[in-house]
Protein backbone atom coordinates (compact mmCIF):
# COMPACT_ATOMS: atom_id res chain seq x y z
CA UNK A 1 0.00 0.00 0.00
CA UNK A 2 2.56 2.45 0.81
CA UNK A 3 4.93 1.29 -2.32
CA UNK A 4 1.99 1.63 -4.25
CA UNK A 5 1.37 5.58 -2.94
CA UNK A 6 5.30 6.14 -3.49
CA UNK A 7 5.11 4.92 -6.90
CA UNK A 8 2.46 6.80 -8.16
CA UNK A 9 3.78 9.98 -6.63
CA UNK A 10 7.02 9.37 -8.51
CA UNK A 11 5.35 8.54 -11.34
CA UNK A 12 3.17 12.32 -11.17
CA UNK A 13 6.65 14.13 -10.69
CA UNK A 14 8.97 12.27 -12.88
CA UNK A 15 6.02 13.43 -15.55
CA UNK A 16 5.53 16.84 -14.35
CA UNK A 17 9.54 17.19 -14.66
CA UNK A 18 9.42 15.90 -18.00
CA UNK A 19 7.12 18.44 -18.83
CA UNK A 20 9.11 21.03 -17.58
CA UNK A 21 11.97 20.32 -19.39
CA UNK A 22 10.22 20.04 -22.45
CA UNK A 23 9.06 23.56 -21.56
CA UNK A 24 12.89 24.85 -21.61
CA UNK A 25 14.25 22.69 -23.89
CA UNK A 26 11.92 22.92 -26.87
CA UNK A 27 12.04 19.81 -29.67
CA UNK A 28 12.44 23.37 -32.45
CA UNK A 29 15.63 23.92 -30.58
CA UNK A 30 16.75 20.25 -30.50
CA UNK A 31 15.98 19.76 -34.30
CA UNK A 32 18.30 23.48 -34.69
CA UNK A 33 21.36 21.30 -32.90
CA UNK A 34 20.96 18.48 -34.59
CA UNK A 35 21.37 20.99 -38.01
CA UNK A 36 24.00 22.69 -37.07
CA UNK A 37 25.90 19.55 -35.25
CA UNK A 38 28.72 19.99 -38.88
CA UNK A 39 29.91 22.52 -36.32
CA UNK A 40 30.16 21.43 -33.05
CA UNK A 41 32.00 17.77 -34.91
CA UNK A 42 32.68 18.39 -38.66
CA UNK A 43 34.29 14.94 -38.55
CA UNK A 44 31.07 12.37 -37.59
CA UNK A 45 30.54 9.89 -39.88
CA UNK A 46 27.35 9.83 -41.82
CA UNK A 47 27.11 14.17 -41.85
CA UNK A 48 23.72 15.15 -43.52
CA UNK A 49 23.69 18.28 -45.79
CA UNK A 50 22.08 21.11 -44.29
CA UNK A 51 19.19 22.34 -45.97
CA UNK A 52 20.63 25.67 -45.49
CA UNK A 53 24.09 24.80 -47.19
CA UNK A 54 24.84 24.86 -50.90
CA UNK A 55 26.18 22.13 -52.89
CA UNK A 56 29.18 23.83 -52.83
CA UNK A 57 29.73 24.35 -49.32
CA UNK A 58 28.74 20.59 -48.33
CA UNK A 59 31.58 19.76 -50.92
CA UNK A 60 34.31 21.70 -48.86
CA UNK A 61 33.10 20.25 -46.02
CA UNK A 62 33.20 16.59 -47.01
CA UNK A 63 36.76 17.71 -47.83
CA UNK A 64 37.36 19.37 -45.06
CA UNK A 65 35.97 16.52 -43.18
CA UNK A 66 38.37 13.64 -44.70
CA UNK A 67 41.38 15.50 -44.02
CA UNK A 68 43.10 14.00 -41.30
CA UNK A 69 45.30 16.88 -39.91
CA UNK A 70 42.30 19.13 -39.85
CA UNK A 71 40.87 16.47 -37.46
CA UNK A 72 43.73 16.32 -35.28
CA UNK A 73 43.58 20.22 -35.18
CA UNK A 74 39.48 20.30 -34.08
CA UNK A 75 40.93 17.87 -31.21
CA UNK A 76 43.35 19.70 -30.07
CA UNK A 77 41.67 23.61 -30.21
CA UNK A 78 38.76 24.59 -28.71
CA UNK A 79 36.04 25.16 -30.82
CA UNK A 80 35.81 29.16 -31.83
CA UNK A 81 39.05 28.50 -32.35
CA UNK A 82 39.42 25.76 -35.01
CA UNK A 83 36.94 28.05 -37.02
CA UNK A 84 39.20 30.83 -36.82
CA UNK A 85 42.25 29.01 -37.73
CA UNK A 86 40.68 27.17 -41.03
CA UNK A 87 39.33 30.71 -42.23
CA UNK A 88 41.73 30.60 -44.93
CA UNK A 89 41.33 27.26 -46.50
CA UNK A 90 38.01 26.60 -46.13
CA UNK A 91 36.28 29.97 -46.08
CA UNK A 92 32.60 29.54 -46.51
CA UNK A 93 32.66 27.01 -44.20
CA UNK A 94 33.91 29.05 -41.51
CA UNK A 95 31.82 32.07 -41.81
CA UNK A 96 28.62 29.87 -42.11
CA UNK A 97 30.09 28.32 -38.32
CA UNK A 98 31.39 31.91 -36.52
CA UNK A 99 27.83 33.05 -38.26
CA UNK A 100 26.01 30.56 -35.85
CA UNK A 101 28.69 30.69 -32.73
CA UNK A 102 28.57 34.82 -32.81
CA UNK A 103 25.55 35.00 -31.18
CA UNK A 104 27.01 34.12 -28.11
CA UNK A 105 30.08 36.29 -27.09
CA UNK A 106 27.66 39.23 -27.95
CA UNK A 107 26.02 38.65 -24.80
CA UNK A 108 29.00 39.70 -23.07
CA UNK A 109 28.97 43.35 -25.03
CA UNK A 110 25.39 43.78 -23.91
CA UNK A 111 26.30 42.99 -20.75
CA UNK A 112 29.24 45.13 -20.20
CA UNK A 113 27.45 48.32 -22.16
CA UNK A 114 24.76 47.59 -18.86
CA UNK A 115 27.09 47.50 -16.18
CA UNK A 116 28.51 50.36 -17.31
CA UNK A 117 26.09 51.93 -17.35
CA UNK A 118 24.83 51.34 -13.89
CA UNK A 119 28.37 52.51 -12.76
CA UNK A 120 28.14 55.76 -14.88
CA UNK A 121 24.45 56.64 -13.72
CA UNK A 122 24.95 57.15 -9.82
CA UNK A 123 23.09 59.17 -7.47
CA UNK A 124 25.63 61.57 -7.55
CA UNK A 125 25.82 62.00 -11.67
CA UNK A 126 22.23 61.08 -12.07
CA UNK A 127 21.57 64.34 -13.91
CA UNK A 128 24.45 63.99 -16.22
CA UNK A 129 23.84 62.45 -19.82
CA UNK A 130 25.48 59.36 -19.28
CA UNK A 131 26.04 59.25 -23.41
CA UNK A 132 29.95 60.92 -23.69
CA UNK A 133 31.26 58.49 -20.88
CA UNK A 134 29.88 55.55 -21.85
CA UNK A 135 31.40 55.85 -24.97
CA UNK A 136 34.82 56.83 -23.62
CA UNK A 137 34.37 53.71 -21.42
CA UNK A 138 33.57 50.67 -23.85
CA UNK A 139 35.58 52.46 -26.23
CA UNK A 140 38.04 49.78 -28.03
CA UNK A 141 40.69 52.43 -28.24
CA UNK A 142 43.31 52.07 -25.57
CA UNK A 143 43.38 55.09 -23.11
CA UNK A 144 46.26 57.64 -23.98
CA UNK A 145 46.56 59.69 -20.62
CA UNK A 146 49.31 57.71 -18.69
CA UNK A 147 51.06 58.59 -22.36
CA UNK A 148 50.01 62.12 -21.84
CA UNK A 149 50.95 62.41 -17.87
CA UNK A 150 55.01 62.15 -19.61
CA UNK A 151 54.70 64.11 -22.54
CA UNK A 152 56.17 68.04 -22.29
CA UNK A 153 53.47 70.67 -21.13
CA UNK A 154 53.34 73.44 -23.38
CA UNK A 155 51.93 76.67 -22.96
CA UNK A 156 49.97 78.10 -25.76
CA UNK A 157 49.49 81.80 -25.86
CA UNK A 158 47.17 82.72 -28.53
CA UNK A 159 47.55 85.84 -30.82
CA UNK A 160 44.88 88.33 -30.74
CA UNK A 161 44.42 90.43 -34.16
CA UNK A 162 43.04 93.33 -34.21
Amino acid sequence: MFQDDVFEELVTYLTSMRASFEKYFPEEQNTKMKLNSWIHNPFLPNLQKPESMSNEVYKSLLEMSSDTSMESLFKTTPLNDFWCRIRDEYPMLSKMALNILLPFPTTYLCKTGFSTYAATKTKYRNRLDAKPDMRLQLSSIPSTSKVCVYLPKRVFRPYIVK
